[in-house]
């Protein structure tokens, strides 16, 4: 947890700091509502999408994003 936390972290940090780019953020408010939905299958979706278009920028903490979609979806 210590991880993810930390990764998180740095993602609320750069978002806060408006240093996510214009093409991640509508992303990530999908990401979330899917998530807040508990539709997994799209949120799921949607993380793999990030994954293989915006890996450089979201790479640090998309892996940390994903791992609490699992825990969530088996909770």
């Amino acid at each position: 947890m210590d991880d993810n936390t930390k990764k998180i972290g740095q993602l609320f940090w750069k978002l806060n700091a408006g240093e996510v780019s214009a093409s991640v953020v509508p992303k990530l408010q999908q990401l979330c509502a899917a998530i807040d939905a508990g539709d997994w299958h799209t949120a799921n979706h949607i993380q793999v999408q990030m994954t293989t278009t915006d890996w450089d920028e979201c790479g640090f903490w998309l892996s940390a994003v994903k791992r609490m979609i699992k825990l969530r979806q088996t909770s």
